[in-house]
């Protein structure tokens, strides 16, 4: 076993099941980091309970099992009992590219953490599908992640609400790769046209306010629209 090269071992933890993982990080010392990588990926909670047991558990292991992590799907926690957990669990994701919140509140104190640059300096992919917060809150957090490249809104969970303050976006260059909404997405458009934000892939129902706008914007840079309710 020890004589196997890495890569040989990686090629084959790579296409063993998900379910299986568990197994192949046990066999060796060699076969643990990969397992891990793998296994770790891509997180999914789907409750407050699970955000604590992350926070108590995983989070806490020495060897950065945390860090592994690059994309979490947030799902079905309509509130936060203590809405602190939810930014927690994104400390010690220092690797995650994606952030995707399924029909998920998120607190305000996430957003003014964000927007101080403590957390998701690394984020390219933001997804809200239903998201249950401020108009406000939510358009923080997409102006003040300085890496964004792909964003998707989707339905209507949003609120009215004062605004909050957001950190001045200095450092984000050049157009989004991808910008999608659909729906009733409450004002989203508004806050994108206004802070001039530009896309490669444009993907939205025409009827959302302000989509000739995002058009416009666009135009230079955009390499494909895909327009619903035409």
């Amino acid at each position: 076993m020890d004589s196997l090269p890495q890569e040989l071992i990686n090629a084959i933890i790579d296409n063993v099941p998900v379910s299986c993982l568990r197994s192949s990080s046990l066999v060796a010392r060699r076969w643990r980091r990969r397992s891990h990588q793998r296994a770790f990926n891509c997180i999914v909670i789907e409750s407050e309970y699970q955000a604590h047991l992350w926070c108590e558990n995983v989070s806490q292991e020495s060897d950065g099992t945390s860090s592994l992590v690059h994309f979490a799907h947030f799902i079905d926690i309509p509130q936060w009992n203590e809405p602190a957990t939810f930014g927690r669990v994104l400390k010690g994701l220092t690797s995650l590219t994606a952030l995707w919140v399924f029909d998920t509140g998120i607190p305000d104190e996430l957003q003014d953490r964000i927007s101080r640059g403590e957390l998701g300096k690394e984020i390219t992919t933001l997804g809200f599908l239903f998201p249950l917060c401020t108009h406000a809150t939510m358009m923080s957090l997409v102006l003040s992640l300085p890496s964004l490249k792909r964003l998707v809104v989707q339905g209507n969970g949003l609120t009215s609400g004062e605004s909050l303050p957001v950190h001045p976006v200095t450092s984000r260059g050049g157009p989004l790769d991808r910008l999608l909404l659909r729906g009733d997405v409450n004002g989203v458009g508004e806050t994108l046209v206004k802070s001039r934000f530009m896309s490669r892939r444009l993907i939205f129902d025409l009827s959302i306010p302000c989509a000739e706008q995002l058009i416009a914007l666009s135009a230079k840079t955009m390499v494909e629209l895909q327009l619903y309710g035409v």
